[in-house]
């Protein structure tokens, strides 16, 4: 298995000269458009694979996700044994393919998953881009995606996120849509088929509806315009586009009826999301959007670099033939409503840009075609842009090697190949419970679960929603406690202290806050000691099994 220090100089130097020689491939017509394509997604798997290998999390929320997968393996019920807060069903679920393929539930599965992800989108955008906007510019629009992606150290565009599922049916909803723009009569297959994909959107992501009430609102405007079709003929599609968008919802509501976690479902996900920063001035938040893409670090370059280009193909294009309303009217909708949609919270997470890939991408293939990317001496330019772009990555590096700052700040090469590493909280929590048994870790260290091995006893595997002032505090509370006494997991951490990340006032964020729970906890279980500044508890019947009579550790290092 390859492994990196943090400064992997010689895997380094060979894979970013690869990026000049893809610079070429692009401008090379003689070269296949598969050809291509195969060449741009390998060189991103190249690029990211330091970051693929790190066998740890590169973002608490991975650990989040790898963990309700883990769940689902033992209970598949979603609402009862999972909830993903934000993140939708579809999330949590897509990592346990993985599992059942025979790979571990653990961040190099997680961080491959990530990759084929955004391979998949990037796929998707440059068939979009290449029906739009034709060969050239789609192929030179790629680029800047795949350096940014690719040379970025920024964890939040390396991990596997809840951005990507929903990612994904989005970019497939937009190639569909530029099928049917080429279709003389609409196929209902297609229109199915973009049906079904918008109706899962929101179980990937809520937060992505806006984008995908975009494309259905384009398509059925496509279905209307249409001269070649009857009236009789045009409602026939828009039914089977109305029913195929409704069909995926309303089979997770039959399920979750089925399942008994319906009123779950609603409170906890479409409530609560709906609630999640409803008290935000969204005003203020597109405002703040230049602070939120500086964040993004090496992306606010991308955005910058794809607004520069769109901007000039705006101006000095010339008199070349105009984009049909229809694909411009769309982007333009598009951008409108991911802007809306990443800046609706104020949280400015900084994977919610992932988003903006999309409008980004075509931003970039709208401009290299109106600048004549594919003529004669228009390619020059494309050219020399990007690779003015992908110059900036090598000074910043060079710059950060100077300053002995680390190239690579995923390290694998002490992390003992494909085996998670177990931190003292786990060595002790393993002492007392096995894998596959439930654990429960109050606080937000869900890394624990990952490194036993052991799936989640309560819904929410990160307690800051029953811990901090909200409107649903008190429903969830109760689901907590109610939770915790279904599953009586045999080991309990309170992982509030120094190293738990947000919950660090122990005094004041201990799990005693719940009363209930407080009682439960004395009741049943017997606190062991501390590890990592996490009081783990023991349930009494298994200490007495395991210790005899109690003689638990009362420290750990």
């Amino acid at each position: 298995m390859p492994h990196f220090d943090t400064f992997p100089t010689l895997y380094w130097l060979p894979v970013y000269a690869l990026c000049w020689l893809l610079l070429w491939v692009a401008i090379k017509p003689s070269i296949s458009n598969r050809t291509y394509l195969l060449a741009a997604i390998g060189l991103l798997f190249l690029l990211r694979l330091p970051s693929i290998v790190f066998n740890n999390e590169i973002n608490p929320d991975e650990s989040q996700m790898i963990t309700q997968a883990l769940t689902l393996r033992y209970d598949p019920v979603y609402f009862r044994s999972v909830d993903g807060t934000t993140g939708g069903p579809l999330d949590s679920y897509f990592l346990v393919l993985p599992g059942l393929l025979g790979m571990p539930f653990d961040y190099i599965t997680a961080h491959v998953t990530a990759f084929c992800l955004v391979a998949i989108c990037l796929c998707l955008l440059f068939q979009t881009a290449r029906r739009w906007f034709g060969d050239p510019a789609a192929r030179m629009a790629l680029l800047p995606l795949i350096f940014t992606l690719g040379l970025t150290r920024n964890g939040d565009f390396l991990h596997y996120n809840s951005e990507l599922i929903a990612l994904v049916l989005l970019s497939a909803g937009y190639l569909l849509y530029a099928r049917l723009l080429r279709q003389d009569r609409p196929s209902i297959g297609i229109l199915v088929t973009v049906g079904l994909m918008l109706g899962m959107v929101p179980f990937g992501k809520l937060q992505a509806v806006p984008l995908a009430a975009v494309v259905g609102l384009f398509v059925g405007i496509d279905v209307l315009i249409r001269p070649t079709l009857a009236i009789g003929e045009k409602a026939v599609r828009l039914v089977a586009l109305g029913v195929s968008v409704a069909a995926f919802p309303i089979a997770v509501i039959l399920l979750t009826k089925t399942n008994g976690v319906y009123d779950d479902f609603i409170r906890f996900y479409i409530e609560g999301n709906f609630r999640y920063a409803s008290n935000t001035n969204q005003l203020a938040s597109l405002l703040s959007l230049p602070h939120f893409l500086r964040r993004g670090t090496e992306f606010e370059w991308l955005a910058y670099f794809a607004l520069v280009v769109w901007v000039a193909g705006l101006l000095v294009g010339g008199k070349r033939e105009r984009v049909a309303w229809q694909v411009s009217g769309f982007i333009g909708l598009l951008l409108v409503a991911t802007l809306l949609a990443i800046t609706r919270t104020g949280s400015e997470y900084v994977h919610y840009l992932y988003f903006l890939t999309g409008p980004i991408l075509f931003g970039f293939a709208y401009g290299w075609q109106r600048l004549n990317v594919g003529g004669p001496s228009g390619w020059w330019v494309g050219l020399g842009a990007t690779a003015f772009f992908l110059l900036i990555f090598g000074a910043v590096i060079i710059q950060q090697y100077r300053r002995n700052e680390a190239l690579n700040p995923y390290p694998s090469d002490q992390q003992g190949g494909w085996v998670v590493q177990p931190s003292a909280v786990s060595k002790i929590v393993q002492r007392y419970a096995k894998a596959g048994e439930p654990l429960v870790v109050w606080g937000w260290r869900c890394d624990y679960y990952v490194q036993t091995k052991m799936p989640q006893g309560v819904a929410e595997n990160h307690s800051i929603r029953s811990a901090f002032t909200h409107p649903m505090l008190a429903d969830y509370q109760r689901r907590y406690v109610s939770d915790f006494r279904r599953s009586v997991p045999p080991v309990f951490v309170d992982a509030v202290g120094s190293q738990n990340l947000w919950m660090t006032d122990r005094r004041t964020q201990g799990h005693e806050l719940i009363k209930p729970l407080g009682q439960f906890v004395a009741d049943h279980y017997t606190l062991i000691g501390l590890a990592n500044d996490a009081r783990i508890y023991v349930r009494n019947d298994r200490l007495n099994a395991i210790d005899g009579h109690g003689n638990g550790i009362k420290t750990a290092n």
